[in-house]
């Protein structure tokens, strides 16, 4: 056996270690206009939202979904801030609006592209239906906000305990 150690093997095997620790860079976020979320709103507004038929909604997409406790969420929808309401006005010009954002959509590609056309009809419904529209009765103007879903519960409750609230007895009632 030989003491001498074999510089060219340790680079070798130094290499291979520090080849495992390259990480793959991160696909980049890329943000769109959402055609097909936008035409599923212009149909199902008039049907169930109508007091969203003057309200500026801002469509989007993104490629990758945005993860809550490891599982994708398929869109959101929030009340347009004051900044991005701003910025917005660019977006309307194109179009000879003087307008402002009421609204920012946004469907995670990721998971759209793997939806059924009722499963993405039924993704944009849950957004619209989180936006809400009121007139106020001294100005006319519409004011406009965003709701939470009615219902928040585990599955492993509604197992054990069923309908045990009014709110789960309604949504009960209300499935097919």
């Amino acid at each position: 056996m030989s003491d001498v150690l074999d510089v060219s093997t340790m680079r070798k095997e130094n290499d291979a270690v520090r080849n495992k620790k390259e990480r793959v860079a991160p696909e980049p976020l890329i943000i769109g206009d959402s055609e097909s979320a936008e035409e599923t709103a212009r149909k199902l507004i008039p049907k169930y939202h109508p007091e969203l038929a003057s309200a500026n909604i801002i469509y989007l997409c993104r490629n990758k979904a945005v993860k809550s406790a490891g599982k994708p969420i398929p869109g959101h929808v929030k009340k347009a801030s004051p900044m991005e309401a701003h910025i917005s006005r660019s977006y309307f010009s194109a179009n000879n609006q003087d307008e402002e954002a009421n609204f920012i959509m946004t469907v995670a590609l990721e998971v759209w592209n793997t939806m059924q056309p009722n499963q993405r009809i039924a993704l944009i419904d849950h957004l619209l239906t989180r936006c809400v529209g009121t007139e106020d009765e001294k100005t006319g103007e519409m004011k406009y906000g965003i709701r939470p879903p009615q219902i928040q519960e585990f599955s492993e409750i509604a197992e054990r305990h069923g309908r045990w609230n009014d709110e789960l007895a309604e949504l009960g009632d209300s499935l097919k």
